[in-house]
């Protein structure tokens, strides 16, 4: 494993990008989605540092076997609260191929969510099938296989602090 970004430049990342939810979403009734397992590390970092005061929530959703999309979406979780009205921001680790989050963002769209905005750990370009693209992110690839800070590799290296390349 390689390391492209330490827990110091996370953290700086982080800092950087509350403050521009803080300031775009002032006085806005938002609320903050994330995708389960991998997106729970940046969410808590996120929004231990947020003034806004957003409902917090998380779903969890199914599009992979093994390492391989299925190209369909199995809800495990949806949101548990009412998305109508609301400015809402999506957290994930990744957005790689874009299938998941346009379908999860479909789905609050329809739900009556007023906005949805797409905010991830790292905006990947190389496996991109589908026209959607962050609003907001930490860092931004082009390709790579990358573990840690909430990416995995079969359940494996999600828990570390700091963003690697498998390559």
């Amino acid at each position: 494993m390689r390391l492209l970004f330490d827990a110091d430049e996370i953290e700086k990342r982080v800092e950087k990008l509350a403050k521009v939810l803080n300031r775009e979403y002032k006085g806005k009734d938002v609320a903050i989605i994330y995708i389960e397992k991998g997106g729970k590390p940046f969410f808590e970092k996120l929004t231990d540092k947020l003034d806004i005061n957003p409902t917090k929530d998380s779903i969890r959703v199914k599009s992979y076997e093994g390492t391989q999309s299925t190209g369909s979406l199995t809800w495990i979780k949806k949101p548990s609260i009412d998305l109508k009205g609301k400015m809402c921001i999506i957290v994930d680790d990744i957005l790689d191929t874009g299938q998941t989050m346009k379908r999860v963002r479909d789905f609050f769209i329809l739900s009556g969510a007023k906005d949805c905005k797409i905010c991830v750990a790292v905006n990947k370009h190389e496996r991109r099938s589908e026209d959607i693209d962050a609003d907001y992110y930490l860092f931004d690839l082009d390709r790579g296989f990358i573990v840690g800070f909430g990416m995995d590799y079969n359940e494996n290296y999600r828990d570390l602090p700091a963003i690697y390349s498998m390559e």
